[in-house]
């Protein structure tokens, strides 16, 4: 696997956008390097599962999974304690793809534009810090009410 460091302007960023990977392995990453990586892009691949080694990058930051045609996240991004920045935007998802426990993440930003979502998630409302959420592009049915509690 090629790596590509500091694309998107840092020496903690981990960009491995358009390598066209249909899995994640990073078995071959040093502890040290997933340690650091505070971004991670996984952007334009061939994605469909977001699987359990992303949480190997216990410090993420920031992560984009944008136009893979993910139909589903694994539970175990709900490790990713420090995760504020979540970028998803054209993939499959729709609110069943995500885990049961998104709602604790500590995300202030989430932008889940160009899915298949026809209802928001409950999940969403329980995202405490969330700041910005996009979902233009989607088959939403209606808004509910209880997006009111999501402003700040």
């Amino acid at each position: 696997m090629e790596v590509f460091e500091g694309a998107h302007g840092g020496e903690n960023v981990l960009d491995l956008s358009r390598l066209n990977l249909n899995n994640l392995n990073f078995d071959n990453l040093s502890d040290k390097r997933r340690e650091e990586t505070k971004q991670l892009y996984l952007c334009y691949n061939r994605l469909t599962v977001l699987s359990e080694s992303v949480s190997l990058f216990m410090n993420l930051e920031f992560l984009d999974i944008s136009c893979n045609g993910l139909a589903a996240i694994c539970d175990d991004i709900t490790s990713l304690t420090k995760l504020r920045t979540l970028i998803a935007k054209n993939n499959r998802l729709d609110e069943f793809s995500l885990p049961k426990e998104f709602g604790s993440l500590q995300l202030e930003v989430l932008n889940f534009s160009g899915n298949r979502f026809e209802e928001m998630p409950p999940q969403f409302f329980q995202l405490q810090r969330l700041q910005s959420l996009s979902l233009g592009g989607n088959r939403l049915k209606s808004i509910p009410p209880e997006i009111e509690h999501l402003t700040r």
